[in-house]
């Protein structure tokens, strides 16, 4: 089960080299993770669990699309080990500068509106979303290259 390694796993999608059981780890571990996270969740605003879920289901169906839609091939299977490995990629080297800048323009810029904030976890969560999908877009279509994936 890959991390961080996105070019080996590319490889080993591409050559049909993931396991089932792998496959159940990439299902099964963000699974265990997203329901201790919901477990100490406090409650989240309606708004925002809307917008997440609209979201992860838009992206759910352009991702299929990219993989080929019904001609597509192991779509579930790259899904699933793709993101595990994106999502890691995206939080650390993406989203986390994005929350210093984020979080101190709110600090510097609208001090008071962070105490009352409502819609900033709301654009945090999208900003995520959005580098999410695209390097998924990424990683879809590099699983789709006869050549060697141009992924790093």
């Amino acid at each position: 089960m890959y991390f961080f390694n996105l070019k080996a796993l590319l490889l080993d999608l591409k050559h049909n080299n993931v396991t089932e059981w792998e496959s159940a780890l990439y299902v099964l571990i963000p699974v265990i993770v997203m329901m201790l996270y919901s477990y100490y969740l406090p409650q989240t605003d309606s708004l925002e669990s809307i917008a997440e879920n609209v979201i992860f289901i838009i992206n759910f169906i352009i991702l299929f699309f990219v993989n080929g839609g019904n001609n597509g091939k192991n779509f579930l299977i790259k899904y699933f080990s793709l993101s595990w490995v994106v999502g890691w990629r995206v939080a650390i080297f993406y989203l986390v500068p994005f929350m210093f800048v984020f979080f101190g323009l709110m600090y510097f810029v609208f001090p008071d509106y962070l105490k009352h904030d409502t819609y900033g976890l709301l654009v945090f969560g999208i900003a995520f979303e959005v580098f999410y999908l695209f390097f998924m877009i990424k990683a879809f279509r590099a699983t789709l290259q006869t050549t060697s994936p141009a992924y790093s």
